[in-house]
């Protein structure tokens, strides 16, 4: 295969980009999973990951997907699992016995996770840490960051993971995480903001994933309503008022529609992948689709499993692909 040269640029957000001269592609990965990149001749390529850990070769698909321009998915430059043949070694930092659980969970809307959350909370006294209840703290008492965050916010866009991360960082250092654990709730939701945790140093014991089919997200949201009066949240087909005139007074938020679901399920799709796989190692699918006590009977034997007998920690030190 012919050799080709690709030149690093510095980027917005301490991004790199790589440059293809042949096809005159650009892909951008962030420092966490390229911080290394050379190339002598195509068929030497390698890259080097922090998060996965050593040097790596692309595969035959990869070097032609990078020759050919076709650099849209993080993943064929960070490493397919399942393309890969993995050498495991214990880290020095394995959890003990003991020590306060640290869980991620995560999931469609309306998967399910606010009702695992309560149950999860009840069970192991867990710290709930909930991105969205930070910056809306922040924002009311009018500090630097909840103003900065505001302003992205009234304008329709997300907030940096910079800010968010700091927030995170400061409340799982207060003496009451420290003590029982945490549970960070629908955080990270996506590879940028997976990233900005893992370079922070957060990570998760077990990343609870919730795993239910569009057609019964979009179900579950349409036929929300929420009680004015009360603030409980009911539903017309699952959980019905038991008063007519209660079922009178219901209203509908107004992105729980489904053209509205639909367009947040895109978004979660387009960047769930990223997620997933930057927890690759500590990851437990959870099907979402039955009753909330059977799913929490999944979860809970997870964790219990975790606090009886903790995993020794693996980092993922050498990788070669098929």
């Amino acid at each position: 295969m012919a050799s080709c040269s690709f030149a690093w640029q510095c980027c917005p957000s301490n991004h790199l980009e790589l440059v293809a001269p042949v096809s005159n592609s650009k892909f951008r990965l962030p420092p966490c999973y390229a911080q290394f990149f050379s190339n002598d001749g195509c068929s030497n390529l390698c890259y080097r990951s922090s998060h996965a850990g050593g040097f790596h070769k692309p595969s035959k698909l990869q070097r032609e997907m990078l020759l050919s321009g076709s650099l849209d998915k993080l993943q064929l430059l960070s490493g397919n699992a399942s393309r890969m043949r993995k050498r495991k070694a214990v880290s020095a930092q394995a959890r003990q016995k003991g020590d306060p659980l640290k869980v991620m969970i995560a999931g469609a809307p309306a998967s399910g996770k606010g009702t695992q959350c309560e149950l999860i909370l009840q069970k192991h006294g867990l710290i709930h840490i909930s991105a969205g209840d930070l910056l809306r703290a922040e924002i009311a008492a009018g500090t630097q960051n909840g103003k900065m965050a505001e302003e992205y916010m009234s304008n329709g866009q997300l907030v940096p993971p910079e800010i968010v991360v700091t927030l995170v960082k400061d409340r799982l250092a207060q003496p009451d995480v420290q003590e029982k654990g945490w549970l960070l709730d629908g955080y990270p939701r996506s590879l940028s903001q997976a990233v900005a945790l893992e370079t922070a140093g957060i990570r998760p014991d077990i990343f609870i994933f919730l795993d239910v089919p569009d057609e019964i997200i979009v179900e579950r949201v349409v036929g929300r309503r929420l009680d004015p009066v009360t603030g409980k949240i009911y539903h017309l087909k699952f959980s019905p008022p038991e008063k007519e005139d209660i079922a009178a007074r219901l209203t509908q938020r107004f992105d729980d529609t489904e053209t509205k679901v639909k367009l947040r399920l895109q978004t979660h799709s387009q960047n769930v992948d990223g997620v997933l796989a930057t927890y690759s190692d500590v990851i437990k699918k959870v099907d979402g689709n039955r009753p909330k006590k059977v799913v929490f009977h999944d979860i809970d034997s997870l964790l219990s499993d975790l606090v009886e007998e903790p995993p020794e920690a693996s980092v993922y030190v050498a990788a070669t692909c098929n």
